[in-house]
């Protein structure tokens, strides 16, 4: 996601440019080397933990609603009212579709934070009202996930080619991954998108949207319109979600200049390493909470809980091979410890979580 109207990133924003050409062939045996035995380790995990944590997981409430808006990259739709203190998002017009031929169209969500905490004064789904707190999670998830979240992944495949092409050393660490793993998500029996597949159904870990609106809306930039300027991002506040990250840019881009990267790599790189990374951090940290991954479900019933625990742990909490993490804190090389040490002075926590490359 960029923070300017500047001139476009010269990047094709493709998440299904990710075909096993020759030159990527070596990427493509590291990852099934290295990262994918992680997801059969960490589905076993992912199954014990889940029945775990059926017994502790609770209803969202409006601040765990709110919470999860201003602590992920969903904290950019937010416009802010000066005059009455009231905060809106608002998406228009959206292309993602849930088995069982439903559609998300649009959503709109106002609240305010006041001395009585957060409330949320309204929620609209498709132009109809939305009073369960589950359902506005889910809706609210569902979008996230699949639309803010996804656009974070658009400009790493063609960035790792032009890394490999180009032979940028400096940067060999951030062709790590990215793409076999988009190959397996929109490719593989056992991606998390084959909703009606046997290996995700019976897994447990099945996700509701339909894999080609999640392609389709991956080039629909229409909910970010207006939220890309600078002045926009500075009236979040520079300790906010949306503040740290236009903070982290900035000194992605000082790093840049002082070890003589292609700027027009900026934003791609932006969101290859830092907005993917802090976006999953952000997203753990909601992991007790009681939801249907499918946003029209009524109710959410033992097994949906846990189905939706299952894929939280098993794929956007944080999953990386601890012998190869990729973490810019773990590369002994210039460029990134010097990113590290810029991210430290923003925000401790996301320097320790942000990876070189989409590892997860």
């Amino acid at each position: 996601m960029r923070s300017t109207t500047k001139k476009p990133s010269p990047f094709r924003p493709r998440i299904d440019d990710c075909e096993c050409t020759p030159s990527v062939q070596h990427i493509f045996r590291r990852h099934y080397l290295i990262q994918s035995p992680m997801y059969y380790i960490r589905w076993i995990y992912a199954v014990l933990y889940s029945l775990y944590l059926l017994f502790f997981l609770r209803a969202p409430t409006d601040s765990d609603i709110v919470g999860y808006i201003e602590n992920t990259t969903m904290a950019m739709l937010i416009r802010r009212d000066g005059k009455t203190g009231e905060c809106e998002v608002t998406v228009s017009d959206c292309k993602l579709r849930a088995s069982g031929g439903y559609s998300l169209k649009n959503m709109s969500l106002r609240y305010k934070t006041g001395r009585n905490g957060v409330q949320i004064l309204h929620f609209t789904r498709n132009g109809v009202d939305v009073d369960n707190r589950s359902e506005m999670f889910s809706t609210v998830y569902f979008y996230h996930i699949h639309s803010m979240h996804t656009k974070s992944h658009l400009f790493s495949n063609s960035l790792v080619r032009h890394i490999v092409d180009n032979d940028v050393k400096t940067l060999q660490e951030s062709s790590y991954t990215s793409m076999p793993l988009h190959y397996v998500l929109l490719h593989s029996s056992l991606s998390v998108l084959m909703w009606d597949g046997n290996m995700s159904r019976y897994l447990g870990y099945g996700n509701a949207c339909i894999r080609e609106s999640i392609l389709e809306e991956s080039r629909n930039m229409s909910a970010l319109e207006g939220h890309r300027a600078e002045h926009r991002w500075n009236l979040h506040g520079k300790d906010t979600f949306a503040g740290k990250l236009f903070r982290s840019r900035q000194a992605l881009q000082s790093v840049m200049e002082r070890h003589d990267i292609d700027p027009k790599l900026l934003d791609a790189l932006f969101n290859h390493t830092i907005v993917h990374s802090v976006d999953h951090h952000g997203i753990s940290e909601w992991s007790f909470l009681r939801f249907s991954l499918h946003p029209w479900d009524k109710d959410c019933s033992l097994y949906q809980a846990f189905n939706t625990s299952v894929f939280r742990v098993l794929i956007t909490q944080p999953n990386l091979n601890p012998l190869a993490p990729n973490t810019i804190s773990s590369i002994n090389k210039p460029f990134y410890q010097d990113l590290y040490r810029e991210l430290k002075n923003i925000d401790t926590a996301w320097a320790e979580v942000v990876t070189a490359s989409v590892m997860y």
